[in-house]
């Protein structure tokens, strides 16, 4: 994607990211940048140069009370995307999705869900201590995550997802996706109500990585990013340095760009509100 033209993405982005950070302030729920979004805010005061996505982060609690009120309170052009309002979606976290727009990844080419440009929405859940717990725990997860979306109209281009995809599907043959998702949050919250010293997003791409003190999604900051104040994790390192360890050591040039392997970008005629 030329320069450009990501930047204008980043902004339809933007937009949809100060749409949810509208709500969530009117209705005093807690979020928190994650990921790249929180290592662009810490390292560029935005979006990372050549990054095509935007992640935020809530606790489980404020995660459902989100999924709750959001789609009485989203302005029109939005739409919430989850397993419940789009049935071809077949994730069990949740995005904000722009009307009207094209954000297409390969292996939805033929997907019916909505496809538009989106914000990523993930709930962070209490996570075992005892490492072996935590395996078995993200084993029975995958197995459920992959049997759903082979339960669906994805097409995954690479041959292991196709071929993972397409075996647990039929492994659970007897449960239907909604059923495979039901199962799969139900073994994401296992630990719900009990404290524990970490969270997890247990639907990030850094599989075991994506942890933090259970402390940093309550202990929260304002950061720039892009000119606007978001609320990030005031111990941010803690995530950052668990996911990428030297965070601040920017990546080969051949490992920057397309993150998630876009084969169709369209506006739609829609002009970014953000401008800059």
């Amino acid at each position: 994607m030329e320069k450009e033209s990501l930047r204008t993405l980043q902004l339809c982005i933007l937009d949809i990211a100060l749409e949810f950070k509208r709500i969530c302030d009117k209705h005093g729920l807690d979020y928190f940048l994650i990921g790249g979004t929180l290592l662009g805010a810490v390292r560029h005061h935005g979006f990372i140069p050549w990054d095509d996505d935007m992640d935020v982060g809530m606790s489980r609690k404020d995660y459902e009370k989100f999924l709750k009120v959001a789609p009485k309170e989203l302005e029109s052009q939005f739409f919430l995307q989850t397993y419940c309002t789009d049935k071809a979606f077949a994730h069990g976290f949740a995005k904000i999705r722009l009307n009207g727009t094209i954000l297409l990844e390969d292996y939805a080419e033929h997907s019916k869900q909505h496809n538009g440009i989106f914000l990523d929405v993930f709930p962070y859940d209490n996570m075992p201590e005892n490492n072996f717990m935590l395996k078995s725990q993200y084993l029975k997860f995958k197995v459920l995550k992959w049997a759903a979306m082979g339960k669906t109209d994805y097409d995954f281009k690479e041959s292991k997802k196709k071929y993972f995809s397409f075996a647990m599907s039929k492994v659970l043959f007897f449960l239907s996706k909604k059923q495979c998702i039901d199962k799969m949050i139900k073994v994401c919250t296992k630990y719900r109500g009990r404290k524990t010293e970490n969270i997890i997003n247990w639907f990030g791409a850094y599989k075991y990585s994506e942890y933090m003190d259970a402390k940093c999604a309550r202990d929260l900051i304002l950061m720039d990013f892009e000119g606007y104040e978001f609320k990030v994790p005031a111990a941010y390192q803690n995530l950052l340095h668990n996911m990428y360890g030297d965070y601040m050591k920017l990546p080969p040039p051949e490992k920057r760009g397309n993150q998630h392997a876009m084969i169709n970008v369209s506006l739609g005629g829609y002009v970014p509100k953000c401008k800059k």
